[in-house]
């Protein structure tokens, strides 16, 4: 009799380690065989579970995979599969922890990486651990793609929209890619110098000058730092998409404003062009800009020279009313100077050489030769 309630005691204590399970669950088994179509799991409950190769995630092969003593993820689909034996199934353990974990991920905003398996009007068919994804078209990149580049590809993405009761798990990539633009953007603005050299992509092209990328960062260049030239047509010059080089000119780092010349700092049209003007000669200029103190002029295409106001006439005068940008005139070199690379230049003094080339003495002008020399041929009598 004592014999009996020992053993009846033992049995009871044997039932309750063995766990609760339910259909639906995933536990945590213990590979015990691997046969030709299944293998047998220790699952601590009172019989063994069975998955059959259907519902495994890799192929048997004896000695290689499903290893006696392995842990692997199960999935109950019954508890009694006519046998006595609870059936399992790998496949969906595996495609349930990965709902579990897109859950947490849309939950807590974690990136995640997909497999790109089809290419679709709209978009992109994606995998995750077995769970059937989709990037839209306009989510796949910040710029325009051909979408069959991705195929067979793994890419890093954001979950933007996740609700298994209606089958939707939406993906996004350009979110990462414009975490990277704004790092890139960071690290050059943490580093960039007045005079340092980028290679720019032409963005937009304004009346006034073009804008452009520098490595994830946008500069702006003045239409008067194009080009040395001082007369052309910005469209004639850069089209968007062109890769120009540029210089930084200014950063302002309050506004993250950058600056950019396209005008190259080792190139000087005063030296290009210094030794074609003479000082003292008179030339054919362009007046290309009317200030208060001078006219700035063109005296050819790139090289350029000053006016100064008292240099325009002795009177007072207005220079808006007397000149118009674009006036061809007729200045006189003053000065070129090779230390300020300036050429300074006079208009008041090619009249003052005019008046002087058609001056005529008005008494000599009124004698006769005999009366010029009259006094001389005296002498010599």
């Amino acid at each position: 009799m004592d014999r009996d309630k020992k053993i009846m005691e033992e049995l009871m204590d044997d039932s309750l380690s063995f766990k609760k399970i339910k259909k639906g669950s995933i536990l945590k088994g213990e590979i015990i065989s691997s046969l030709k179509d299944e293998i047998v799991v220790n699952i601590n409950y009172f019989c063994d579970g069975i998955v059959r190769k259907e519902e495994l995630l890799k192929d048997i092969v004896v000695g290689e995979t499903y290893l006696k003593g392995q842990q692997i993820d199960v999935f109950v689909v019954s508890l009694d599969d006519g046998f006595g034996n609870v059936l399992l199934s790998e496949k969906k353990a595996y495609y349930e922890n990965a709902i579990n974990e897109l859950r947490e991920i849309y939950k807590n905003g974690k990136k995640v990486e997909v497999f790109v398996k089809e290419e679709v009007n709209a978009g992109l068919v994606c995998d995750f651990k077995g769970v059937r994804g989709f990037i839209p078209k306009s989510r796949v990149s910040i710029n325009k793609v051909n979408l069959s580049d991705y195929l067979n590809k793994v890419l890093e993405v954001v979950l933007i929209e996740f609700d298994m009761s209606k089958n939707k798990v939406v993906f996004s990539r350009k979110e990462i890619e414009q975490e990277k633009i704004e790092k890139n953007k960071r690290e050059l603005l943490s580093r960039i110098n007045v005079g340092d050299k980028f290679l720019g992509t032409v963005k937009n092209i304004k009346d006034f000058g073009i804008f452009l990328d520098i490595g994830g960062v946008q500069g702006f260049v003045h239409k008067s730092e194009m080009t040395h030239k001082q007369k052309f047509n910005i469209n004639d010059l850069v089209k968007v998409g062109d890769k120009v080089n540029v210089y930084v000119l200014n950063y302002d780092k309050e506004n993250n404003k950058v600056l950019l010349t396209m005008k190259d700092s080792n190139y000087s049209p005063f030296l290009e062009y210094k030794n074609d003007f003479i000082e003292g000669n008179i030339y054919d200029v362009t007046v290309l800009k009317i200030v208060s103190s001078g006219i700035i002029v063109s005296l050819n295409d790139e090289l350029t020279g000053f006016i100064h106001v008292s240099e325009i006439s002795d009177d007072m005068v207005n220079l808006n009313k007397s000149f118009k940008v674009g006036d061809k005139i007729k200045a006189k070199i003053l000065s070129i100077n090779g230390e300020d690379e300036k050429i300074s230049l006079s208009y008041k003094k090619v009249f003052e050489e005019e008046n002087d080339s058609t001056y005529v003495d008005n008494e000599v002008s009124n004698s006769t030769l005999g009366d010029v020399f009259k006094d001389i041929f005296s002498k010599l009598k």
